[in-house]
């Protein structure tokens, strides 16, 4: 029997609640449908999954715990939940989002609001704060993980990593040697909210200096986020396919809002889009595994807070059929170049 061609394969999920006027709950966002992803991927001996915590919520949640035992339990519950996510070989990283820092805790709903986005990116806090909330978000991961705990993988909230130089003394701080950000060919600039990564071409893992949009020898690595490629009869077909689903009931867990502000999307060319587990459907599924055939590296993004079941078991139909025709290679450190 011939040997089954390798393909590197990472699944990430930025763990967090929604990050606009209604935060929605913690149960519904964060742990049932990740609960659901680590039973899936317990079935298929799949570890090294990467789950990037929003470090600044968990502060923040922490902090209330002493004014609500509702908050105290929902913060038990994530602390529990990342601690078996690590048991189970996968992978804990900080994903900061600023802004957090104005967030209005709703007791009676137990809940946040997020109405104040000044501080969306890292760039719009000084450099002090910057140090202080980094430390901070690793000091918590670390106190949740292990006393050995090191952030080795970064992924900027709202991928806004630009200016790196924000990050580089931060990063050689706390040994973070991987960023997880980019998406070749993205642009979004906005007071909120900005990257441009329109000029990277380069769609495996690089490694960069001082400009993680400029590929070069340094001492970092990038993992660039894979893009797929819609064809337009696939567009049209998708835009009636997912019509069908939501009147057929298809909903996500999560029970928050999202922004409504200068916040947004990437903006990819037309046809474009992330690899992700919550835009995968039956429609692009051949896509997907025309994309895994096609290239040896591909990264999925997802918010475990997006996920509908529908989601989650055509995500368990690639990952069948992944592994019947390839052996996947999840861990992102024997992807490095230097390896």
């Amino acid at each position: 029997m011939r040997n089954k061609p390798v393909k590197n394969v990472l699944f990430t999920f930025d763990y967090e609640l929604f990050l606009g006027k209604k935060s929605g709950s913690v149960y519904r966002c964060v742990i049932e449908p990740t609960r659901k992803l680590l039973n899936l991927f317990y079935d298929y001996n799949i570890s090294s999954a990467i789950f990037f915590v929003d470090t600044l919520w968990l502060f923040r949640l922490k902090k209330v715990t002493e004014e609500s035992s509702i908050a105290k339990k929902d913060y038990e519950m994530v602390v529990e939940q990342l601690q078996q996510a690590v048991r189970l070989g996968h992978y804990v990283f900080p994903h900061l989002h600023p802004h957090w820092i104005d967030a209005t805790y709703l007791k009676e709903a137990n809940q946040w609001q997020l109405i104040n986005y000044s501080h969306y990116r890292m760039h719009n806090i000084d450099k002090n704060e910057r140090e202080k909330w980094f430390n901070e978000s690793v000091e918590l991961l670390r106190e949740i993980v292990g006393n050995n705990y090191i952030p080795v993988g970064y992924r900027a909230g709202g991928w806004s990593i630009q200016p790196f130089e924000d990050f580089d003394p931060l990063f050689q701080k706390h040994n973070v040697q991987c960023d997880f950000s980019v998406l070749p060919g993205s642009k979004y600039i906005s007071p909120g909210q900005h990257y441009d990564f329109s000029d990277v071409k380069t769609t495996i893992p690089y490694t960069f200096s001082t400009d993680v949009a400029v590929p070069g020898n340094g001492r970092y690595t990038e993992f660039p986020i894979s893009i797929l490629q819609l064809p337009s009869v696939k567009r049209l077909i998708n835009r009636f396919y997912l019509k069908y689903l939501w009147w057929s009931g298809s909903r996500s867990h999560g029970d928050g809002v999202g922004i409504v502000s200068d916040i947004g999307p990437p903006t990819m060319d037309k046809g474009n889009e992330m690899v992700s587990v919550e835009l995968i459907n039956e429609v692009k599924l051949s896509l997907y595994l025309k994309f895994l055939r096609k290239n040896d590296y591909m990264q999925f993004i997802s918010h475990p807070k997006m996920l509908t079941q529908y989601n989650i078991d055509t995500f368990r139909n690639f990952i069948r059929k992944a592994i019947r025709s390839y052996k996947l290679n999840t861990d992102f450190m024997k992807m490095k170049p230097e390896n």
